[in-house]
This record gives structure tokens, C-alpha cells and sequence, in this order.
């Protein structure tokens, strides 16, 4: 099963095109969803859901209340924003987190409501 993931917000599209690029099924909201753009979390979980998408976020304050809300998703996986800053590296970071993430996901991320923390110490 290949991951398809849903970027939040707060990621460029540029790392939409750097995941593609490397063969990731991968939309963003900047660029690819614009109807999602400062839309409630529990609106764009469900829009996940409905495209079968792992959501990519960093709101780890406040994406817990749509998980709450919309048990029926395939996934989310928490970035934190220490970690995988808005930076060239950061992103750079990011990007290969991803990428090995979908080439051995755990088991039911996106196909059930998984919860995911990304690793840090990928390079």
C-alpha cells in the first residue's frame, strides 16, 4: 500500500513537489486545496478521509480535538515544528521523513486511524 498525504497548511508547495518528485503521492493545501486554506482542522481531516490521504501536520495543540471529532479517518502524522522547522534544512528534513515514511509505513496508517510521530532522527 503506497501513503498518499495531505500537507497542511503551513507546509509550501515546494515540498508538495519535492515528495512527488521522489515518487510520494502528495497534495498540499498551499497550491493543491485551496478551498481548505484556514479551514477548521476537522474540515480538512474529513476532506483526508474522503481522499483516502494521511494528513501531514504540526498542530499538535490542536489537530487532537478534529481527531476526536472525525474517528474515521486513515491517518495523521504530527511533525513538530521544533524538529522540522520552516528552514532549507528543516524542510529538507521533512521531506526525507516522509519519504521513508511511505516506503515502510506502520501497519493501518492509511487505511485506518492511525496516529503517527515522525521521527527525528532521519536525515
Amino acid at each position: 500500500m503506497n501513503l498518499r498525504f495531505l500537507l497542511d497548511e503551513h507546509y509550501p508547495a515546494t515540498l508538495v513537489m519535492r515528495l512527488t518528485a521522489r515518487g510520494v503521492d502528495t497534495v498540499g493545501i498551499l497550491g493543491d486545496r485551496p478551498n481548505l486554506l484556514g479551514a477548521p482542522d476537522a474540515a480538512v481531516l474529513r476532506q483526508s478521509a474522503l481522499e483516502g490521504r494521511v494528513v501531514v501536520t504540526e498542530d499538535v495543540s490542536t489537530f487532537p480535538a478534529a481527531i476526536r471529532a472525525v474517528p474515521d479517518h486513515v491517518g495523521v502524522v504530527f511533525a513538530r515544528s521544533l524538529v522540522f522547522q520552516r528552514t532549507p534544512a528543516g524542510l529538507a528534513r521533512i521531506e526525507n521523513a516522509l519519504a521513508a515514511l511511505a516506503l515502510d509505513p506502520p501497519s493501518g496508517l492509511g487505511t485506518q486511524p492511525v496516529i503517527w510521530w515522525l521521527a527525528s532522527h532521519v536525515p
